[in-house]
């Protein structure tokens, strides 16, 4: 993913695969996942928009990009300060579900052995100092990775739609992505638009 080499655009003729190679890097196991924070709501055009200008521009997006930052820096303290943000940000309906997932991502998934960062969150996580939100431990898996905040934001928003719609498919889940990084990033995400 050119996302993923740090530029913030994704190479239109890639851009899927990109995609798609960031969701598995970012969690391995993700056609297993149901509901997280995204609900649809049928009363909107898209699906997804309440959830978009609720949740994901406003608690999520942001810390994404923190997390993916202090990850880098290996600041072990200020990711469970990210991840405490976003617990005491989230509606109370969507902490179980998003800690939830977090914990079975890092309980079923590891990282390589040279990551001791994952490591020292997992232990950070099991004493209950930090909540293991899913979009934390993205941005962490991702950082491991070297995947820039854009393509983490992406595989995340995937992970939400596949979530919330799980019976729609590939080409709906990657335009919620599209729509929902377009809004944060402007068009230089366009190259993933489902055909």
């Amino acid at each position: 993913m050119t996302g993923i080499n740090g530029s913030n655009a994704f190479d239109t003729a890639n851009a899927r695969a990109e995609l798609l190679r960031a969701v598995g890097l970012c969690h391995p196991g993700w056609n297993r996942l149901r509901g997280l924070t995204f609900s649809p709501d049928s009363s909107s055009c898209p699906a997804w928009l309440p959830w978009k200008e609720r949740v994901f521009a406003t608690i999520l997006w942001p810390r994404i990009s923190e997390a993916r930052s202090v990850c880098a820096a290996g600041d072990l303290r200020a990711l469970a300060d990210c991840d405490q943000a976003i617990d005491s940000a989230l509606p109370e309906g969507c902490r179980a579900p998003s800690s939830l997932a977090g914990r079975l991502l890092m309980a079923r998934y590891s990282a390589p052995t040279s990551e001791r960062l994952w490591r020292r969150y997992h232990a950070l996580i099991d004493s209950g100092e930090a909540p293991g939100h899913l979009a934390t431990l993205c941005a962490l898996r991702g950082a491991i990775f070297h995947l820039s905040s854009i393509a983490i934001s992406g595989a995340y928003i995937f992970l939400e739609a596949k979530g919330g719609l799980p019976r729609s498919g590939v080409d709906l889940w990657v335009n919620m992505v599209v729509d929902c990084l377009t809004t944060q990033c402007g068009p230089k995400i366009s190259g993933l638009r489902a055909a």
